[in-house]
């Protein structure tokens, strides 16, 4: 079995496991998931991937949709590095678009085959080692459970036990991008879906993804999108 399809949840699973593998890809909205004893939370850019026989359950928030891979056999280094969360870079990102349009309109299989194995080159690509630093995961993982807050760099290296110096340059390595630039990242892809899925003011959308100003949040989306959260939503 090595299969890709588009799948989408708003509810909550069952914890489960199976005899294949998943990875696990973001289009649309988040999930929280647990691997076993780990909690994650997922969204647009981000990777999960979820061996076989890895206990799992989900609460997908919103209209989540993503790309899911199951097969049966994993390149090598996607296998050793374990399941858990990886981070896509924008290239990669820009292929899911592509792959989920393909996908839609019931492509042949060896066209399929195709889209999977360059989908493995650009997951395995991301960086050297592939697994994330435990010392960066754990900071990832605080981020995670609340993007409203407010996160110094200071806390941020303090939790994964480095210097400031030190935090930034491992966390540049294993993310590809600046701590600041994810945490932005995680605050507009949440207001994105919610935008998207919900009825929410844009105000409150704001408070929830940790701006007091609604227009300090129009300002910033519109300066990652290219388009105010008020046009975003008319022609979502």
């Amino acid at each position: 079995m090595n299969k890709i399809t588009v799948r989408s949840y708003n509810r909550t699973s069952d914890g489960h496991c199976h005899h294949y593998h998943q990875i696990l890809l973001p289009i649309k909205g988040y999930i929280d998931l647990k691997l076993d004893d780990e909690a994650i939370t997922a969204c647009y850019g981000d990777c999960v991937v979820i061996l076989a026989g890895c206990f799992h359950e989900f609460y997908a928030h919103e209209d989540f949709r993503f790309l899911v891979i199951d097969t049966d056999i994993l390149p090598n280094p996607i296998y050793e590095s374990g399941s858990g969360l990886r981070i896509l870079d924008e290239a990669a990102q820009q292929y899911l678009v592509f792959v989920e349009k393909q996908i839609v309109h019931h492509i042949e299989d060896d066209v399929q085959a195709a889209m999977l194995t360059l989908l493995y080159k650009l997951i395995l690509s991301q960086c050297a080692s592939f697994k994330i630093d435990p010392r960066i995961r754990k900071v990832i993982q605080l981020i995670h459970q609340d993007v409203s807050r407010e996160f110094s760099i200071e806390e941020l290296a303090s939790t994964a036990c480095l210097s400031h110096s030190q935090f930034k340059l491992l966390f540049n390595k294993s993310i590809n991008m600046t701590p600041i630039r994810y945490i932005t990242k995680l605050k507009m892809e949440k207001a994105r879906s919610l935008l998207s899925n919900t009825d929410t003011p844009i105000n409150l959308i704001a408070e929830q993804v940790g701006f007091s100003n609604p227009s300090s949040f129009t300002r910033s989306f519109n300066a990652y999108f290219g388009v105010t959260p008020k046009t975003f939503r008319s022609g979502a």
